[in-house]
């Protein structure tokens, strides 16, 4: 018998929900349903991301904006035209540390190359052909029911 877990997932903004808002709307309800959390994290800044996902009626437990963490910390170089930068290895690594502090047991991310920081369990997603695969080689079909996707999801991490 498989254990029960709580879910815990990290769902990347750009590239991954917006991509197919429609379905990380059902995906986000059915994991708050399940009583699980969803942490939306993103490169974007939290106000802006937030409007959006609440336009798309997409729930979330918790947000996590890098360059809203980083401008808090006082890690951010600004320029002259108003532009800032922030250094590759603070930003590269930001997302796998947020996963790791807040415990997150499944993150679903575009980028691979973010994926060497994690020790959380990363499923590369890609919106063209919606298939995620775990680092240990799970496949999360997202052109099934988000139901279907979250007892899969819960299924890989309650083995490992």
């Amino acid at each position: 018998m498989i254990k029960k877990v709580k879910l815990k997932i990290g769902l990347d903004y750009h590239g991954v929900i917006t991509v197919h808002p429609e379905y990380f709307s059902v995906f986000a309800k059915d994991v708050l349903a399940r009583k699980g959390e969803v942490h939306i994290i993103t490169g974007g800044s939290e106000q802006e991301v937030v409007a959006q996902l609440k336009d798309w009626n997409i729930p979330f437990s918790k947000i996590f904006s890098i360059p809203d963490y980083y401008k808090a910390k006082g890690e951010v170089i600004y320029f002259s035209d108003g532009e800032y930068k922030i250094p590759d290895d603070l930003w590269d690594k930001a997302k796998a540390e947020y996963c790791n502090l807040e415990g997150i047991n499944m993150h679903i991310d575009d980028s691979k190359e973010y994926v060497k920081w994690f020790t959380t369990p990363y499923c590369r997603y890609d919106g063209t052909n919606p298939q995620c695969v775990t680092e240990d080689g799970h496949i999360i079909d997202f052109n099934s029911p988000p139901s279907k996707v979250l007892n899969d999801i819960e299924r890989i991490i309650a083995k490992d």
